[in-house]
């Protein structure tokens, strides 16, 4: 039996003892200090703040930390701060990047340069946003809703591998993975069923292990056992998936949103298919899911499954 909440991630941290290192790039964020001063306060972090030492130091003593305590490089300029942080992870003084306030593109292109070491040269990284679904009270994934635009078949190959191994890390020994597409049918004419019929192939073939794989499957077919008996479909997955592979980002990026300000869901962002785990969550995200999205990264950096 897998972790149904963050929480129940945290408190088994905190039973073993594990504690990681992240090199925080832009820190000079309140959002991104709150939940990296919550990791520290429950044990699980340590870090390095990269950015616009003063505006740290005032954020720090807003949430009432001692900044002499934190360890604090400036670097007001958003390049040269992501640089220093792939660099401090390349010389194994952290153990992962954290993005703070500056884009995306600039973290990325910085943590992803080979000379950096925390990519494969063949390497398909991919984002899964994990929520908590409270109906069921257990964790699901949805993927990729920020790196890969628009994967074709072998990208997504590697997309649905990285969730898998996810999975595994968080303790789902065999995840059901929905290859989510707009109907049921193969249609030659819509290509992300052709994607999926391919995907479901190469599973029970054993070219993807680990898990079980089906579709092309609708939205309400993925996650809806009413809906499954409704339309008489007979699968290991439908109606109780683990992990939704979405057709491109468009509509992964669409869902995630939908699911935290229309739901409420709470979440973390993580990214897999890196030599090291990324840290890097929405400038809009709350502490809250900030937090969440350490939480796993920091059982990410184990390098193993949960057993």
């Amino acid at each position: 039996m897998g972790f149904t909440d963050f929480s129940e991630i945290l408190t088994w941290l905190k039973a073993n003892s594990i504690t990681k290192k992240a090199a925080v790039a832009a820190a000079h964020d309140l959002d991104a200090l709150s939940s990296v001063v919550a990791a520290k306060r429950e044990g699980i972090l340590e870090s390095i703040l990269v950015g616009d030492g003063e505006k740290i130091r005032t954020f720090l003593a807003e949430l009432g930390e001692d900044a002499t305590a934190w360890e604090i490089i400036e670097e007001k300029d958003d390049a040269k701060a992501a640089q220093i942080v792939a660099q401090l992870v390349a010389d194994k003084k952290a153990d992962m990047p954290m993005k703070g306030l500056l884009q995306t593109a600039t973290f990325m292109k910085a943590v992803l340069n080979k000379n950096m070491g925390m990519i494969n040269d063949k390497a398909i990284i991919s984002q899964s946003t994990i929520f908590h679904y409270r109906q069921e009270n257990r964790l699901m994934l949805i993927t990729d809703c920020a790196i890969n635009v628009a994967p074709d078949y072998s990208m997504k190959v590697q997309i649905v591998q990285n969730a898998v191994k996810l999975c595994h890390q968080l303790g789902i020994e065999k995840p059901k993975v929905a290859i989510v597409a707009p109907l049921e049918q193969v249609n030659p004419n819509i290509q992300s069923t052709v994607d999926a019929a391919m995907l479901t192939i190469s599973n029970l073939r054993g070219q993807i292990k680990g898990c079980f794989v089906d579709g092309p499957l609708g939205f309400d077919n993925a996650v809806s056992l009413e809906a499954v008996q409704h339309k008489g479909i007979k699968s290991e997955v439908a109606g109780r998936a683990d992990v939704l592979v979405m057709p491109d980002l468009a509509a992964g990026n669409i869902l995630d949103k939908s699911l935290r300000y229309f739901s409420g869901y709470t979440a973390a962002g993580v990214v897999s298919g890196a030599n090291v785990p990324l840290i890097f969550t929405s400038r809009t995200d709350s502490a809250e899911n900030k937090l969440n999205s350490i939480v796993v990264s920091v059982l990410q950096a184990l390098k193993k499954d949960v057993v």
